[in-house]
């Protein structure tokens, strides 16, 4: 192990240096992240004390949700079996009587473009105490010029965290200066001293996630109408493929210099690491962190399956229709695969080769979906509607792909030009999206300003996506009637609602 992974634990200095991490997440988004959990991993290996406040459980924090909750896209599930609630109290002087009791010798917040001002909120409520800040996450590395010019922000890292807030609480913990640590941007005597980024982490070398910082409720997610003690494992990080509307692509770019942004964890770590959390969290389900899961070369998977049968729990995970093929969907049949989100995102053919860079037919997508259909394997199909220039017509073409699929559930997202990526370019370059403007989280309202077509026209159609592709063809009008956010509309809605629930959505049994 390198030297900057070295275990002082119990070194007074360290022992003493006290980080309270912040995660600025948007209401209800269950799954424990792998940012927070890796940092406070390096942290605690090292011999820090962390602390971590987490926003999860406050109510109206950011627009939209990140469970869906209430939606027709998932099964109905009840947080009352798991003691799961609303936080009732205020998330800003909840977190001050926290940082005050805690006195933190360093605020590390950790966001997400959706959630940064809220952030930054939680950060300027406690400024008046002098507390060092650092900032990371998606959107300092693709923005660290927008972020470092927040009077709240002290730092920003703009590469991975692990190794570099460790050195960082090394130096601060010792008195010494900080100024110059790669993937650090820092203000100091009246300048931002912007030093370079550091070379790319070997991800096996990087320590266990920890899950013991957050709310014990945290753990369990919903999963199929039913809620699991359910943990991520981070099997890879960035994706091969340049999907115009992600930002795979532009972490690809930025750290050529760096080293190989696509990175595989090895399966043995991989498979250390479950039996860790299985044993440590009582962990019940995985959900594997992986762009694209079953694009990882043949011998790799072959490992993994082999492998994976000394760890024999259910798990989930996240791929694309062109890596499907049945003798895969066998294999993880027999390893207790219990379901699988497969990414159609938008059903007309040629919008999607010129305008997102997926490409493929639409019979071919609908195929390699279909042999999941027949497996055991649950499906969740994964859309995204309200793409720039897109048309309702366009929308429909995206429903009638969906309708040739026999899936468990069917998932809508609404567009959003999320910094970094191409779209977010050529959004601004539209007129549609203000430069410097943030966009909202994927089950928020449209941000985008176009002339044919309204943000409540897309947010309505999304509403009723799963009518529209269950429903017969008959029924449309009355949907149609649903997309309304009027008394109508409403009714409507509730009414269609139940038909669905009773005679479309599929009935879930739960793994014993």
């Amino acid at each position: 192990m390198s030297e900057s992974w070295k275990d002082y634990s119990n070194d007074p200095d360290i022992n003493n240096f006290k980080v309270l991490l912040v995660y600025a997440n948007s209401p209800m988004d269950n799954l424990m992240p792998v940012s927070i959990s890796s940092v406070s991993g390096a942290l605690r290996r090292r011999g820090f004390d962390v602390r971590l406040f987490d926003t999860t459980f406050y109510p109206g924090t950011t627009e939209g949700g990140g469970e869906r909750f209430g939606s027709l896209q998932v099964a109905e599930f009840n947080y009352d079996e798991v003691g799961i609630k609303f936080i009732t109290s205020n998330v800003f002087e909840d977190f001050r009587n926290l940082v005050q009791e805690y006195n933190p010798n360093l605020i590390g917040l950790s966001t997400v473009e959706p959630t940064h001002e809220f952030g930054v909120a939680l950060l300027e409520n406690v400024s008046d105490l002098n507390i060092p800040t650092i900032v990371g996450g998606v959107f300092s590395i693709l923005s660290p010029e927008d972020v470092i010019r927040e009077e709240v922000v002290d730092m920003v890292c703009i590469g991975e965290g692990e190794k570099t807030i460790v050195e960082l609480c090394d130096r601060m913990a010792k008195g010494e200066d900080y100024a110059n640590i790669e993937n650090l941007w820092v203000k100091h005597d009246g300048k931002i001293i912007k030093n370079n980024k550091a070379s790319l982490i070997n991800i096996d070398e990087l320590p266990d996630l920890v899950f013991s910082i957050y709310d014990p409720k945290r753990i369990y997610r919903p999963m199929a109408g039913h809620l699991y003690r359910m943990a991520p494992i981070e099997f890879s990080r960035g994706c091969p493929y340049q999907c115009s509307y992600c930002s795979a692509p532009a972490f690809a770019e930025r750290f050529k210099g760096q080293g190989k942004w696509l990175r595989n964890k090895s399966i043995n770590k991989i498979i250390r690491e479950m039996k860790s959390y299985v044993q440590n969290y009582k962990i019940e389900y995985f959900y594997f962190v992986s762009e694209t899961f079953l694009a990882m070369p043949q011998d790799r998977f072959n490992e993994f399956c082999k492998e994976y049968l000394k760890v024999g729990i259910p798990f989930w995970f996240n791929t694309r229709p062109e890596t499907i093929t049945e003798n895969k969907i066998k294999m993880l049949e027999d390893i207790g695969c219990h379901r699988m989100s497969i990414g159609i995102e938008c059903g007309n053919e040629e919008y999607r080769k010129k305008m997102l860079r997926r490409y493929g037919s639409n019979a071919q997508f609908i195929s390699k979906c279909n042999i999941v259909s027949k497996s055991s394997i649950q499906l969740s199909v994964n859309n995204i509607i309200g793409f720039p220039d897109e048309t309702r017509s366009m929308m429909f073409d995206t429903i009638n792909v969906n309708r040739e699929i026999d899936a468990n559930n069917y998932t809508c997202s609404i567009f959003q030009p999320y910094r970094g990526t191409c779209l977010y370019e050529y959004c601004v370059n539209k007129g549609y999206f203000p430069r410097g403007k943030l966009a909202n989280d994927l089950t928020a309202t449209s941000p985008l300003k176009q002339p044919h077509i309204t943000a409540d026209a897309i947010k309505g159609f999304a509403r009723v996506f799963p009518l529209y592709i269950k429903f017969p063809k008959s029924k449309f009008p009355l949907i149609q009637k649903a997309e309304k956010f009027d008394e109508e509309g409403n009714r409507i809605f509730d009414e269609l609602s139940k038909v669905y629930r009773q005679k479309y959505e599929k009935k879930y049994i739960p793994i014993s």
